[in-house]
């Protein structure tokens, strides 16, 4: 007596086979599935933005930092605070 699954009514069915493509997809599909995402970089991922209140933030990838603090225009100029901070470096030297 035959089993009822191997009667010829029902046949195995080979599940690997029916994720085979059927056809080859055009060249511009395949190209379009091979596009990489460029290296994320400081230059593409970031950029600065002021809110309608005058906010400034920083954005880097998913990141935010609010902008709080700016030197006054009556502080030091910029070769002064680079110099001090030589000056101070050598110290702990």
């Amino acid at each position: 007596m035959t089993n009822f699954f191997e009667s010829e009514l029902f046949e195995p069915i080979d599940l690997c086979s029916c994720f085979d493509p059927i056809f080859d997809p055009p060249p511009e599909q395949e190209a379009a599935w091979n596009f990489s995402e460029p290296e994320p970089t400081l230059e593409n991922t970031s950029f600065y933005v002021t809110d309608p209140d005058g906010t400034e933030y920083f954005y880097c990838g998913g990141t935010r930092i609010k902008i709080r603090e700016h030197f006054t225009p009556q502080g030091k100029e910029m070769e002064h605070l680079v110099e001090d901070a030589i000056q101070f470096a050598a110290r702990l030297a």
